[in-house]
C-alpha cells in the first residue's frame, strides 16, 4: 500500500521505484495502485471506498487507486486469478481515461510497472503498452505462500511469455524468473547515508564491540549464529519489524542483545554508524538465497565489515569488507571481522555513490519510458 511507503520512507525498492518514476520528466500521468482492498475491511474500519484519489508524490501531482474486491486473500485458482487481475486492469484503466479527460483509455497508452507476479502476468487491458515487472523475492518459495506456488510458477512463464522487460534484485532469482532478466540489487538513499551522523543516545550507553542486525526480525535468523554473536561481541544491536512474537521473546532472553522498533531512514544510518560490524546470520532456505540483503548495502554505506553467512547474492558486493563464514566457522568470522575496522571515508563515500537509488533504477525507469514495441 502507498501508505506504507510513506511509513517507511521510501526505503524500500518498490518505493524507490516510484520515487524515480516521480521524478522522471518522460512520465506522463502518473496512476498508484494499491494492493487488492477487501470492501468488507474498508467498511468496518469507516475507510473511503473511493476507486482514485489525488495525491502529491515527490513534488508532483499524480492518482492513487484503491481497487476493492470482497476478500484480499487470493485465490488457488488459475482461472479465478485470471480474472480477479482483468479486472485489476480494467479498473486502472477506467481511472486512467479519467485523469486523461477520456472516455476509455486508448490502446497502448501507459507502462504498467508492478513488483507483483500476478499483476504482471495476469493483468491484461488494451491500455498497456510495456509491461515492467520488478522481482524483489522469490514468491514461489516463501514458505506463507505455499498454497500459491504452482500459481507464481505460471506467472513467471506468463511475465516471460508476455515480453515483459523484467529486473530481480540477485542472479538467484534472475535466474528463477527468466533467462531475459537484468539484476538490479538493492541500494540505499545517497542523500541518507553520505553524512555521518551522530550517534543516538540509546546506542551511546551500549558496551563495545557494537554488531548490528537490521531488517523484519523473524524465523529467517538462525538462533546457533544469533547466540554466539551475543557471546563475543558487547551488544547485538537488532532494529526493525518484529516478525513473529516466538523470535522476539527468544531474542529477549538473550544477554546482551537490544531489540529496537523500525525507525525513520536518519535515525537507521545513525544507529548503524554507531556499531562497529554487521551480521546477517541468515539460516539457509531457497527463499533468503534469492534475496539481495538490503541490510548488506546499508552496512558497508555506514563503512562497517560485514559478516555473512554464504549466500549468492553476497558476493562480488565487495569481497574484501565482507566476510562470508561457513555456519561452523561463525565465531572465528567474527573474531576477524571485528579486528577489520571502520572504512576508509573516501571508500566509503565511494561506495555509497556506486549504490545509490538513483543510480540502480535507472535500467527499470528508461523500461517503463521506452516506446512501445
Amino acid at each position: 500500500m502507498f501508505d506504507d511507503a510513506v511509513g517507511r520512507e521510501f526505503c524500500r525498492p518498490t518505493d524507490q521505484t516510484l520515487l524515480a518514476l516521480a521524478g522522471n520528466d518522460r512520465v506522463g500521468r502518473l496512476l498508484i495502485a494499491d494492493a487488492w482492498r477487501s470492501y468488507i475491511a474498508s467498511a468496518v474500519r469507516r475507510r473511503p471506498v473511493r476507486l482514485d484519489d489525488p495525491i502529491v508524490v515527490a513534488g508532483r501531482d499524480a492518482v492513487r487507486v484503491r481497487p476493492h474486491r470482497i476478500r484480499t486473500v487470493e485465490s488457488t485458482r488459475l482461472h479465478t486469478v485470471e480474472r480477479s487481475y482483468r479486472r485489476y486492469g480494467a479498473l486502472l484503466g477506467r481511472v486512467l481515461a479519467r485523469a486523461r479527460g477520456e472516455r476509455t483509455a486508448q490502446p497502448g497508452s501507459a507502462s504498467l510497472v508492478t513488483y507483483h507476479p500476478f499483476v504482471a502476468a495476469f493483468c491484461d487491458a488494451p491500455w498497456i503498452s510495456n509491461i515492467v515487472y520488478v522481482g524483489q523475492d522469490d514468491w514461489a518459495t516463501g514458505d506463507v505462500l505455499a498454497p500459491w506456488w504452482d500459481l507464481f510458477h505460471v506467472a513467471y512463464q506468463r511475465i516471460d511469455e508476455r515480453a515483459a522487460a523484467i529486473f530481480a534484485v540477485s542472479e538467484e532469482l534472475a535466474r528463477r524468473v527468466s533467462p531475459r532478466t537484468t539484476v538490479v540489487p538493492n541500494g540505499v538513499i545517497g542523500e541518507v547515508w553520505r553524512r555521518r551522523l551522530p550517534e543516538p543516545d540509546r546506542i551511546a550507553l551500549l558496551p563495545r564491540p557494537r554488531a548490528v542486525y537490521t531488517g523484519t526480525i523473524d524465523d529467517r535468523l538462525e538462533p546457533a549464529l544469533v547466540e554466539a554473536t551475543a557471546d563475543r561481541v558487547g551488544s547485538l544491536v537488532m532494529i526493525g519489524y518484529p516478525g513473529d512474537s516466538s523470535t522476539i521473546e527468544w531474542l529477549r532472553s538473550l544477554n546482551n542483545v537490544h531489540l529496537f522498533g523500525p525507525v525513520g531512514q536518519r535515525e537507521l544510518a545513525a544507529t548503524v554508524q554507531a556499531c562497529d560490524i554487521g551480521v546477517i546470520p541468515h539460516r539457509d532456505h531457497a527463499c533468503i538465497r534469492a534475496m539481495s540483503p538490503l541490510k548488506l548495502y546499508e552496512f558497508l554505506a555506514a563503512g562497517l565489515p560485514v559478516l555473512s553467512v554464504d549466500l549468492p547474492p553476497i558476493h562480488g558486493v565487495d569481497d574484501e569488507r565482507v566476510h562470508i563464514s561457513q555456519r561452523p566457522d561463525w565465531a572465528d568470522g567474527l573474531a576477524r571481522v571485528l579486528a577489520m575496522g571502520p572504512a576508509p571515508e573516501a571508500r566509503r563515500l565511494t561506495f555509497v555513490d556506486e549504490v545509490s537509488w538513483e543510480r540502480r533504477m535507472q535500467p527499470v525507469v528508461l523500461a517503463a519510458t521506452r516506446e512501445p514495441r
